[in-house]
């Protein structure tokens, strides 16, 4: 059987690394704000790193040319250490007009045979093309309300299980022409997330060998499914995000943090299965989720006890 436990604290920050930046514009607005931008990541298996060269941020003000954050100083940033809440903070306390932006975009290097941008996986590093990035950028397409004489603080939450991919017929962890990242972006306003966190507890005292634990996060109230099977009588049904389970050696429970979830309702689901096999339908705990709320700036907490594989 399963049990679940809810609560909720007041959430703590969750920027924890922070990086300067300057910015300028000439809108057509007299007031100024006071603007963030971080980057966060939900995990990919089996890499190492996963590393992105930023060299310029740019937004584009609403009936005007794109305007590009002056001053900005190019950053080389892996990913992978940035999770479970943690960011690295690229814009801070940058003055910008306010008024509304229709979108933001990040430039990246990712120029041939040239160390910018890569990704590590099994221990060899393998270049990581990112199309057009150095041209069009990483541009997220939703509108940006920066407030007069105030403050706003946005995160970029990178979903590499879903961006990272190997051309066709490059084994996996080969290097044969690199990997491409196509993003899968999410941008909110920190002041509208919340979080959900809990454990994970294996009643047979560990986790299962080849347990690759997994908490997904759905929006709404859905029964979880894999991201891959489509059907007519199962449509697709994709998770928000998911995030991996900590699980110290020698310990039979482990934790997990899922952040930067916009309020609002949805169902969470653990588990052990690996959604990157082909044709494998994932053995969720418990099998129709759990319902969880999300408030703004608050914890909502769930843990998951597995049951027993039956014999």
């Amino acid at each position: 059987m399963f049990n679940i436990r809810l609560r909720r604290t007041v959430l703590a920050s969750l920027a924890v690394v922070m990086l300067a930046s300057a910015c300028g514009g000439d809108g057509g607005s007299s007031a100024t704000s006071s603007v963030q931008v971080s980057l966060t990541d939900t995990p990919i298996e089996d890499a190492d790193s996963v590393v992105v060269s930023v060299s310029g941020v740019a937004f584009k003000p609403e009936g005007s040319a794109p305007e590009v954050v002056e001053n900005f100083a190019p950053r080389s940033i892996d990913l992978l250490q940035y999770q479970n809440g943690r960011t690295a903070i690229l814009l801070q306390d940058t003055p910008m007009q306010a008024g509304r932006y229709q979108w933001l975009r990040l430039i990246i290097d990712t120029q041939p045979v040239v160390r910018d941008s890569y990704i590590v996986i099994n221990g060899n590093e393998c270049e990581l093309n990112v199309p057009s990035g150095a041209e069009t950028g990483l541009k997220m397409n939703r509108p940006i309300d920066v407030p007069a004489d105030g403050s706003l603080a946005l995160t970029i939450d990178f979903d590499l299980r879903k961006s990272v991919h190997a051309p066709p017929g490059q084994a996996s962890g080969a290097c044969t022409t690199g990997y491409v990242l196509r993003p899968t972006l999410r941008l909110v306003n920190d002041a509208n997330v919340g979080a959900i966190d809990g454990t994970v507890s294996f009643e047979a005292g560990a986790a299962p060998d080849g347990c690759k634990p997994n908490v997904y996060v759905y929006e709404g109230t859905v029964t979880p499914d894999d991201m891959e099977e489509t059907t007519a009588a199962s449509p697709d049904v994709d998770p928000l995000v998911v995030v991996g389970v900590t699980i110290l050696d020698g310990s039979t429970s482990g934790t997990y943090r899922a952040a930067f979830i916009p309020a609002g309702s949805y169902t969470a689901a653990f588990t052990c299965d690996d959604d990157t096999i082909d044709d494998q339908s994932l053995a969720f705990v418990p099998p129709a989720g759990v319902a969880v709320a999300v408030q703004n700036n608050v914890i909502s907490t769930v843990n998951f006890t597995v049951p027993v594989p039956a014999p």
